[in-house]
């Protein structure tokens, strides 16, 4: 079922990007995921301002691929625990799972089709 609006889907990429911001500085994480918070947390920033959406500032990439890419991004986040070999019960494991089950979720639930009013699609009358 498609609930989320894309600008619905823009209000869930803020709180996504501010939660990876502020994941190193409210749990213990290990210095490399810290960094890799703060990475994705830059890369989510620049990808949301990029989108053909009401939250994008330069809208050059097209709705559906910012969907792609969130799903790679969820999917990514899930194996990560397996891939890093995280140790069970940590910050870092919990972390990734949750990010990952938001992001792919949210894939789910977005209506990626529905029309979105912006300056590319808009017609000056």
């Amino acid at each position: 079922m498609k609930i989320l609006s894309p600008t619905a889907h823009g209000v869930v990429d803020v709180m996504f990007i501010t939660v990876l911001a502020m994941a190193p500085i409210v749990f213990d994480l290990e210095p490399a995921v810290d960094t890799a918070c703060f990475v994705m947390a830059a890369g989510y920033l620049g990808l949301t301002l990029l989108t053909d959406f009401k939250f994008g500032l330069i809208r050059v990439i097209p709705l559906p691929v910012h969907g792609w890419l969130d799903l790679l991004t969820g999917v990514a986040l899930l194996a990560a625990p397996f891939l890093f070999h995280f140790p069970q019960g940590s910050a870092e494991r919990n972390l990734s799972w949750a990010l990952g089950v938001v992001s792919v979720v949210t894939w789910f639930i977005t209506d990626w089709k529905a029309h979105s009013r912006s300056l590319m699609t808009d017609n000056s009358r």
